[in-house]
């Protein structure tokens, strides 16, 4: 067997809280994900330490946020899922946000790391409340609710996405649509999308849903609604996307 070509990657992963059992709990398919590819996971949280391969460790200020120095030591990054950002941070009041899911620590720390992420041209891959954060700290706004995308707990629910001919995510499944999971009950339209974004993906039959997007101006940059760490539940076009994003970390 072929060593992967992934070995030696380090690749950031924020989360809610740094403590081991909620990592492991809450982030085990992502660690997983990454594990099989051979990259190594340095997980960035608002209250705990981020730890390099090598050592050295970056901490955060009482408001959670990461010195964005950390991200010179990184070869990309993953924005989780989790909770609802808080509208506050795209000038909106309370709409339809699960205020118990609000973290501002949490929120505090990816906004800040995205927008330096944006800045310094690193590959972010987000996920679900990843692929809404991101979306905000590009100067975005939110759909605060909306209905039929949340799975039950014990029971994953599933559409189609469908790609946009130009895209480069579609270009990268290379298929037109994308049996895709769902989780979510908040979300991203054409009036909410940050002006850096193209729309990459929409919900079938909801085609007013932004299910995916990219940025053209940067070397890789893509917001997910669904969840692609779930690989064991999800067909081969989920691992191309993963693959994409670790091999633009791999070229510098």
């Amino acid at each position: 067997m072929q060593p992967s070509p992934f070995v030696g990657l380090t690749i950031g992963i924020t989360v809610r809280r740094g403590d081991p059992e909620w990592v492991q709990k809450s982030s085990k398919n992502y660690l997983n994900t990454l594990q099989e590819y051979g990259a190594t996971a340095v997980i960035l949280a608002p209250d705990a330490p981020a730890t390099l391969p090598g050592g050295a460790a970056f901490a955060p200020d009482p408001l959670g946020r990461l010195p964005t120095a950390v991200l010179a030591h990184l070869d990309g990054i993953v924005f989780s899922g989790g909770g609802d950002v808080d509208p506050a941070y795209f000038g909106e009041a309370h709409s339809g946000v699960e205020v118990d899911s609000i973290d501002r620590l949490r929120d505090e720390l990816e906004l800040t790391l995205g927008r330096a992420a944006l800045d310094r041209n690193l590959p972010i891959f987000g996920i679900c409340r990843g692929c809404q954060v991101l979306n905000v700290a590009a100067g975005g706004k939110m759909v605060q609710h909306l209905d039929r995308h949340r799975s039950d707990p014990d029971a994953t629910r599933f559409h189609d996405v469908s790609f946009s001919r130009e895209s480069r995510l579609g270009a990268v499944v290379g298929a037109p649509t994308l049996r895709v999971n769902t989780f979510h009950h908040q979300g991203i339209d054409r009036a909410t999308l940050a002006p850096i974004f193209a729309p990459a993906g929409v919900a079938i039959p909801d085609d007013w849903l932004i299910e995916a997007y990219e940025s053209p101006a940067h070397r890789w940059v893509m917001g997910v609604q669904w969840h692609p760490e779930r690989i064991f539940e999800l067909d081969h076009g989920h691992r191309r996307i993963w693959e994409s994003f670790l091999t633009a970390c791999r070229e510098k």
